[in-house]
């Protein structure tokens, strides 16, 4: 069975909506970690060696987070610059990093509904152009990427009824990883 962990970005929880029923929907799945970066380091003093060694103990990791002006939340890209470093999340002569094989899966929630990220849209580019540099990240760790999870109009527009569906199809999709 696969093990998930979930390394969620949002900077409180407990004020969330979308968020927080992603993270919901997929608690008790069993072989899902949730790890709230937030309330693990509220004072972003990041313990880099514990939460490489969660990394590799699970063989897909999930980044969940809202876009916060067009990218991820402080504590999160903290967390890339002090977890993900040379020779053990990635390496300069192409051999394996530690990260080399595992799934990656990119969960992002925005604000505003999808035609706002679109070409012809008010930001006039798509949430993956936007987001590149996780695809380049996650590339130069040598990750297996999935397709980003998109959840879009949670400040804006998302109804309940999508809102559970979002949810469902999260679970779901984790639930697909334990096979």
């Amino acid at each position: 069975m696969s093990k998930v962990l979930l390394v969620v970005g949002h900077p409180d929880l407990s004020q969330s909506k979308a968020n927080a029923a992603l993270v919901d929907a997929v608690r008790d799945l069993a072989h899902v970690t949730v790890h709230d970066l937030y309330a693990t380091y509220p004072d972003f003093q990041i313990d880099t060696e514990a939460e490489q060694t969660l990394l590799a103990e699970h063989d897909v990791i999930v980044f969940q987070h809202p876009v916060f002006w067009y990218n991820t939340t402080p504590l999160f890209k903290q967390w890339q610059d002090k977890v993900f470093t040379l020779g053990w999340a990635f390496t300069m002569d192409g051999s394996p990093s530690q990260l080399a094989g595992k799934k990656a899966v990119v969960a992002v929630t925005a604000g505003v509904p999808a035609d706002h990220y679109t070409p012809e849209g008010s930001n006039k580019a798509t949430l993956e152009t936007l987001l590149s540099n996780w695809h380049a990240t996650l590339r130069l760790c040598q990750f297996d990427i999935q397709p980003m999870v998109k959840l879009y109009g949670t400040a804006f527009g998302l109804s309940e009824k999508d809102l559970t569906t979002a949810a469902k199809q999260y679970n779901e999709l984790l639930a697909s990883f334990a096979a």
